[in-house]
């Protein structure tokens, strides 16, 4: 149901074109001009014209047909407020169906930024800005140790958002959840290939052997790097994300 403020909007525009129509459209300024001229055209002119379509008629078919004068003219005149008020109740009835293709289409927009602004929320309860996985993220330097568990937020992002019950509505903010998606699970993939257990229970990129000495091999030094890089790239991917996210939603 409509309520009582789109009510009230649609009454004020529909009385707005019944007593100012912009003649916008071209059947509604081509019926009232009609209307007009039968108004306004003198009653012996209209006959002269009449009579000489006729006598085109004529001497194209051989009939013999004849328009008798005639000098009261009203007949012309209901004729002419007749087209002029059918042009004014068309013009009426077409900014209806625009106004209600927009009001629908605002509707459905409505519609689709609540359901985008439950997902938004739900996202910020499972990877906020100040969880573990965030921070670590943001000031973890990979050539040291670390617990698995601090990243477990990322690893069930990775697995989850990327279905269509997870998918935005509004296609700007999910090509920003899916760039964040995807760098995540570069993210991942890096954790499972470049790094292992210690014996203390940590994960590391440096074996046990190696971590004590300054001569562990140059791969160990590209693998923290690369780790570095891209725990870098999602915690601004984030940050854009809910930064957009809220803009756009306004919430």
């Amino acid at each position: 149901m409509f309520k009582k403020e789109e009510i009230k909007e649609f009454v004020v525009k529909i009385g707005t074109k019944w007593f100012f129509p912009d003649f916008s459209n071209k059947v509604t300024w081509y019926v009232v001009t009609l209307g007009a001229a039968v108004i306004l055209t003198p009653g012996p002119l209209k006959v002269v014209i009449s009579n000489w379509l006729i006598d085109i008629f004529n001497l194209n078919y051989g009939e013999y047909v004849k328009l008798k004068d005639v000098s009261n003219t009203n007949a012309d005149h209901w004729l002419g407020f007749g087209l002029i008020f059918i042009s004014l109740l068309h013009n009426v009835f077409s900014k209806w169906l625009i106004f209600q293709s927009t009001l629908m289409t605002q509707v459905d927009a409505e519609r689709g930024r609540e359901a985008d602004i439950k997902l938004f929320n739900e996202f910020m309860s499972k990877l906020p800005s100040g969880s573990w996985t965030i921070e670590l993220l943001k000031n973890h330097d990979f050539g040291n140790v670390f617990k698995l568990e601090e990243i477990a937020e990322i690893d069930r992002f990775v697995e989850f958002w990327n279905s269509p019950d997870k998918s935005f509505l509004n296609e700007n903010i999910e090509i920003k959840k899916y760039a964040l998606w995807e760098k995540s699970r570069e993210f991942s993939r890096l954790i499972g290939q470049n790094t292992g257990p210690t014996s203390q229970g940590h994960q590391s990129v440096v074996p046990d052997e190696y971590r004590n000495r300054c001569d562990w091999p140059k791969r160990y030094d590209d693998d923290i790097n690369a780790l570095n890089k891209t725990a870098t790239d999602v915690f601004n991917l984030h940050q854009d994300f809910i930064k957009f996210g809220r803009k756009t939603l306004k919430c």
